[in-house]
């Protein structure tokens, strides 16, 4: 009896343990492998009307502050950093892209950020993957490379 309930509790440690180990791999709804090549990470929000009106919203929101309003890297916040000699905001309408150009390469930019300037939005309550891929997609509508 006493060898029964011993190995009933270490298979149930073995399986608790094996499911913790899982949990790190990320399923669709949680967004992109932290381990993924950005370049390869597909989109899987369509760039629709509705998207882009989402992505709008989380844009004035959470980045118009450096980035401006029109995705000129003129924001209030960033004319700040400017002045105190930190890195001017990028021009998200421009040909330009510093950090990679693929839908892959924006999202992980935007979910885990760009040193101390841009912070991440990755943990910011009510923003999950598929708000980060509105983002990616009003970006892309402000007229930057495709």
């Amino acid at each position: 009896m006493r060898r029964a309930l011993f190995e009933s509790v270490v298979c149930l440690a073995l399986m608790v343990w094996l499911a913790a180990c899982s949990s790190g791999h990320s399923s669709p709804s949680d967004g992109p492998s932290l381990k993924a090549n950005p370049k390869t990470i597909k989109n899987p929000v369509a760039s629709t009307p509705e998207s882009l009106a989402t992505g709008k919203r989380l844009y004035d929101r959470l980045c118009a502050d450096c980035h401006g309003a029109t995705g000129r890297g003129d924001g209030e916040k960033a004319k700040k950093l400017a002045a105190a000699g930190e890195p001017k905001a990028p021009d998200l309408t421009d040909d330009k892209w510093d950090h990679g150009s693929t839908d892959g390469e924006i999202f992980v930019d935007i979910r885990d950020g760009l040193g101390s300037t841009m912070t991440g939005l990755n943990g910011k309550p009510g923003i999950g993957p598929e708000e980060i891929w509105h983002l990616v997609n009003y970006v892309r509508s402000l007229g930057g490379k495709k």
